[in-house]
């Protein structure tokens, strides 16, 4: 089974997929899609769309798993954007039909460094040491492995894989 994990993020959304067996997980693929600063915001979440709709329809995921994000009150226009990532994001899991996960950033932590309160090296560290890699090209892409690898450790997707 191939879990699709994704960091969403206007500039950056970083994706890594895993090939998943009953025993472990291997790195299928990693990286983001990068958007143009200067481009409108369509433009922008319709690459967004476009560039997920070609990874699925490349890696054939059984399972695609979002970071659930979130913004601070201090930055409410933040908060939208995400939000109108996440939009194009589940619309095109829902167009192929896939289950989303979503999987909060203290679950990730705890998953793979046993603290909510671990840094991004941490889980960039433990994202390299389970799936036998080096570094991850970013850490957006790091963080995408770590979604998937959280997904695939919840109960019920590691047995079933």
């Amino acid at each position: 089974m191939i879990i699709l994990g994704l960091d969403p993020g206007l500039a950056s959304t970083g994706f890594g997929a895993i090939f998943c067996t009953e025993k472990s997980a291997a790195l299928r693929a990693a990286g983001r899609i990068e958007t143009l600063p200067g481009e409108p915001i369509t433009r922008r979440l319709h690459q967004i769309f476009e560039d997920v709709n070609s990874l699925i329809a490349t890696l054939h995921p059984r399972l695609v798993a979002i970071e659930n994000a979130f913004s601070l009150v201090r930055y409410p226009r933040a908060g939208i954007i995400l939000g109108e990532v996440l939009g194009v994001i589940y619309l095109c899991a829902c167009q192929h039909g896939l289950p989303i996960l979503e999987i909060t950033p203290k679950e990730v932590k705890n998953a793979l460094v046993g603290s909510g309160s671990a840094t991004k090296k941490q889980i960039k560290s433990a994202t390299g040491r389970i799936l036998k890699i080096r570094e991850a090209s970013s850490l957006h892409a790091a963080d995408a492995l770590a979604v998937a690898l959280t997904a695939y450790y919840r109960k019920g997707y590691a047995d079933s894989a």
